[in-house]
């Protein structure tokens, strides 16, 4: 595998990114989902919301030989569509995204990162170093999904 580079998301790369999204999330969380929460997810990842996040947050992507391996986005200090390549699984990609988005932030001055974890997305971030807040329950177009609010302090 060639060295991976990262670069921000552009406004062209929301079909890539929500088919990467949507491939990524039907391989691994559907069993996690009913069908109500599939439409819903679905939708939230659509390549119209790509757009439109695209646009309100900072969304990078992590290529791979001109081919978007990954893709990392942050809403001030909120980590949000943390999502790799199904095809590059496990090659170290969400490592590297993830010190990335580390590494960026420290020197904006932000000091402390939020995220929520999916159910099967909680043991890697345990693994990177994130605490354990609470469960809650998160609203996407109106559909409950059970998540694990979870921070990292940087400093």
């Amino acid at each position: 595998m060639a060295n991976p580079k990262i670069r921000p998301a552009v406004a062209k790369d929301a079909v890539a990114l929500s088919n990467l999204i949507l491939e990524n999330a039907h391989e691994l969380l559907l069993p996690y989902y009913n069908e109500e929460q599939w439409i819903a997810f679905s939708k939230f990842y659509a390549p119209d919301e790509m757009k439109k996040k695209i646009a309100e947050q900072r969304i990078f992507c992590a290529e791979v030989d001109e081919q978007i391996a990954g893709t990392i986005a942050l809403d001030k200090n909120l980590l949000v569509g943390f999502y790799t390549n199904i095809h590059f699984l496990n090659k170290g990609i969400g490592k590297m995204l993830m010190e990335y988005i580390e590494t960026l932030t420290v020197k904006e001055g932000i000091t402390e990162l939020e995220l929520t974890a999916s159910p099967l997305a909680v043991t890697f971030y345990d693994k990177m170093g994130w605490t354990r807040i609470k469960v809650n329950t998160y609203y996407y177009f109106g559909v409950g999904f059970e998540e694990t609010l979870m921070i990292k302090n940087l400093i």
